[in-house]
């Protein structure tokens, strides 16, 4: 049996604000006194999304909205096997054709080295390498859980995937503040890779929402899809002129992605189904999503 959900974004999207911004902030005051990354703040910080999640889970929804969830966080069925190829190889394939295109214009070949340490914050190795691995799930937790389905149920999925990629750009404003992150040091180095750190987000909420909805809504492949969007990022001495040409890449693949499936990114308003497993309800791409 099929249900749908009466969706609440403003709310969901209220809640992951408030949760992440205050405790950013938190971290970007305690950053700048000279103090230690309090463990609590930063957890929470990321943990923004996946709680209001919850919170929209239990006092909101109902236990088969519950249910739908969970399945689609254990269920690898739900994953059609036709993806993966793309999912693990098309990010960092083109994070190096990326530094190739960048060595031709000119920038140094070292690019191609892997890198020596991750920067998510600068001499805090440990601490970059579990947030490049634990955040993108939290973060898949909340907005793949409850986010985006609640503003696709308002909107096409072009439209969907632009609104989300802002919000999701605005969500990280707090960390440009925190002192030693790599966000901030894009500011130091030049404003116009901060920028592109924004922009960058667009063409890649519409490749993974693209997955997300081919791949029946799973929360385990786009969560493996955001681990390796980090560690591609990370894993070469990529400069940021590689990376100004890495969201070219993922532009020019999301042009093609949409011209591929028009229909798909335009049509009327996604039909989010909530399938209960207690009825054994299923579903195939064909009979949810327009292609």
């Amino acid at each position: 049996m099929n249900k749908t959900h009466q969706y609440r974004p403003a709310i969901f999207f209220a809640l992951a604000f408030i949760i992440t911004w205050i405790n950013g902030f938190i971290l970007a005051v305690q950053s700048h006194q000279g103090s230690d990354k309090n463990i609590i703040n930063l957890l929470l910080a990321y943990m923004g999304p996946f709680i209001a999640a919850l919170i929209m889970m239990y006092v909101f929804a109902d236990k088969t909205f519950r249910a739908d969830f969970r399945k689609r966080i254990y269920d690898l069925r739900l994953i059609n096997k036709n993806y993966l190829p793309f999912v693990l190889f098309f990010l960092p394939l083109a994070m190096v054709i990326s530094i190739l295109i960048s060595i031709a214009l000119g920038q140094p070949v070292e690019q191609l080295r892997f890198a020596e340490e991750f920067k998510i914050f600068e001499g805090e190795v440990i601490l970059s390498m579990i947030i490049l691995v634990l955040v993108p799930v939290l973060e898949e937790l909340g907005w793949r859980g409850y986010g985006v389905d609640s503003i696709a149920s308002k909107f096409n999925l072009f439209k969907t995937s632009i609104i989300f990629a802002a919000l999701w750009g605005i969500w990280h404003l707090p960390v440009f503040f925190i002192d030693g992150s790599y966000q901030s040091s894009l500011w130091m180095q030049h404003p116009l890779f901060a920028i592109n750190f924004f922009v960058g987000f667009f063409p890649l909420v519409i490749i993974m929402n693209y997955l997300f909805y081919k791949n029946l809504r799973s929360i385990s492949l786009i969560a493996l899809f955001h681990v390796l969007a980090n560690y591609s990022s990370e894993l070469f001495e990529a400069n940021q002129i590689s990376k100004c040409i890495f969201t070219l890449v993922l532009t020019i693949v999301a042009v093609v992605i949409i011209i591929r499936n028009k229909s798909f990114f335009f049509g009327n308003k996604m039909s989010i189904d909530i399938i209960d497993p207690a009825n054994n309800g299923s579903s195939t791409n064909d009979d949810k999503y327009p292609t």
